[in-house]
């Protein structure tokens, strides 16, 4: 089981939504500690948190949302609702073109072959030396230009560093909309000078992490964090620290999105 913020930083969803579909009835936590109070919350919720959220950034209301989640896998029933929400989408396409992208994307989905998701694997990772840039950031949409301005320093500064093994960390105690606390880090052979936001720093050891990787595009995400989040409570763990990512191949060494390979990483703890 999972506290409401470590939940919360596993799926991206704010505490203060799960808390608002909670109050909706779309997603009750799977227990209440009756003694502290605190909502518990378990890996089989993931796939019907995924759900919720992306008929919610389709523009679905809560009323739409609880009316399609017993159907969702009622193809006609769900291709009539999708279709619905197309026409009333172009009625004010220029406002809501973001939401007819998804629902078009939506719609892939029914048939969409899913991102290859690995096994679970406990790994002992040593610490790394890393040029880290931390920042306060609008939304998760502005993380790439990060990337551009640590790899603008790096050429500037003659800074080596591995092409193949930058870090994302997430450094807020639950997943946020906006305003998010990120750092980006890339390993280094050596220490330089602090300057300009960039920092070096040692990336600390996990001495008993669980690890997941996925392959293709980032949307892979919830896929694999679901395997993981099964493992980790079927197992008896408990979660020691923020999930970080490490991206083992990108643009800079793979022809395209298809070919990306992304390892989750997290710290982990007998129960």
């Amino acid at each position: 089981m999972f506290k409401i913020g470590e939940f919360s930083k596993m799926v991206r969803v704010s505490a203060r939504m799960l808390r608002h579909y909670d109050q909706c009835g779309l997603l009750s936590p799977a227990e209440t500690d009756r003694f502290t109070g605190y909502r518990l919350y378990n890996a089989e919720q993931i796939p019907q948190l995924t759900r919720i959220v992306e008929l919610r950034d389709m523009g679905f209301g809560i009323d739409e949302i609880k009316e399609i989640l017993p159907n969702y896998t009622n193809a006609e029933f769900m291709s009539g609702a999708l279709e619905r929400k197309r026409r009333e989408v172009e009625a004010s396409i220029a406002e809501k073109r973001n939401k007819l992208t998804n629902i078009a994307a939506m719609r892939g989905k029914l048939m969409e072959v899913k991102n290859m998701v690995y096994d679970v694997e406990v790994k002992n990772l040593p610490a790394v030396k890393v040029l880290s840039l931390r920042e306060i950031i609008p939304s998760g949409e502005d993380e790439p230009a990060m990337w551009d301005k640590l790899a603008a320093f790096a050429k500037a500064n003659n800074v080596p560093y591995a092409q193949n093994g930058g870090y994302s960390l997430y450094h807020d105690d639950e997943y946020k909309d906006s305003d998010l606390d990120v750092e980006i880090a890339v390993p280094v052979s050596e220490f330089g000078t602090d300057k300009d936001g960039f920092k070096y720093r040692e990336l600390e050891a996990l001495p008993q992490a669980a690890t997941i990787q996925f392959s293709g595009s980032y949307h892979g995400y919830n896929a694999a964090i679901e395997k993981l989040a099964k493992w980790v409570e079927q197992n008896g763990y408990v979660l020691g620290g923020m999930i970080r990512g490490l991206a083992i191949k990108t643009y800079a060494n793979a022809s395209s999105e298809d070919n990306f390979l992304t390892e989750l990483q997290v710290s982990i703890k007998k129960a």
